[in-house]
């Protein structure tokens, strides 16, 4: 009788993957919408990696929809695909049974001019949608990790050069440098947040009507992230 060879037969069915029934979820799960379909989905993917948070789900979704009341109304309707996954059974092990916030991420630059600004961030108040938006421009946050600044600055024109000169480098919008660029950005996370939160005070004292120019809300974001990575939500 000749010999038989051993093999390990490996599962591809995807019901395989999900999670079985008694495993442990993830403490905390958030949603992050964004504008941005590159720089900011990006972003965040590096935060999570710095981090290091094995207790907590982060979704990050790079819309392409500017309106902050479409950010949120995509938020929503993300929750609601999640909760019916969870009802099916068709989650990952990953995956919590549900987004214990949502959060979205814009530049006021477009909805500002469409005159939209106000009635979505109302909306999306309204539908428990928390809002972490930047002045004019999400670049505005990345440069807040290397310098400091309250002038006023248009649209992303207007930052894109003192980012560049912070950076020493060239900026573009694009996966490739995104990817190069942002994770040593993080080293100065700390920086930004105090920055951020320092600007905010300069603007309440100003009684700045918002959205402030320039001002980001990216730090509050990030406090909640590590909030949901503290040991007492484990």
């Amino acid at each position: 009788m000749g010999s038989r060879k051993w093999s390990k037969k490996i599962d591809t069915d995807p019901r395989s993957f999900r999670r079985p029934r008694g495993s442990k979820p993830p403490a905390k799960a958030i949603l992050i919408v964004t504008e941005g379909e590159v720089t900011e989905p990006v972003y965040f993917d590096a935060v999570k990696r710095k981090l290091i948070l094995p207790t907590v789900e982060i979704e990050v979704v790079g819309s392409g929809k500017g309106d902050p009341r479409r950010l949120a109304e995509s938020a929503v309707k993300q929750r609601k695909e999640r909760r019916k996954n969870a009802r099916k059974g068709t989650l990952a092990l990953s995956e919590a049974s549900d987004f214990d916030e949502l959060w979205i991420v814009f530049d006021t630059e477009m909805p500002v001019a469409q005159g939209r600004y106000h009635d979505g961030v109302a909306f999306a108040a309204a539908k428990g949608v928390k809002v972490a938006e930047s002045t004019p421009c999400f670049e505005f946050w990345l440069l807040l990790h290397l310098d400091y600044t309250t002038a006023p600055m248009a649209t992303f024109a207007d930052v894109k050069p003192k980012l560049e000169r912070a950076l020493d480098c060239a900026y573009a919008k694009d996966a490739r440098d995104s990817a190069a660029l942002i994770p040593p950005l993080l080293a100065e996370l700390k920086t930004a947040c105090v920055r951020a939160e320092k600007i905010r005070i300069h603007h309440d004292e100003a009684r700045t009507p918002k959205p402030a120019n320039p001002s980001t809300e990216v730090d509050k974001l990030i406090a909640a992230i590590e909030a949901a990575a503290s040991p007492a939500n484990a």
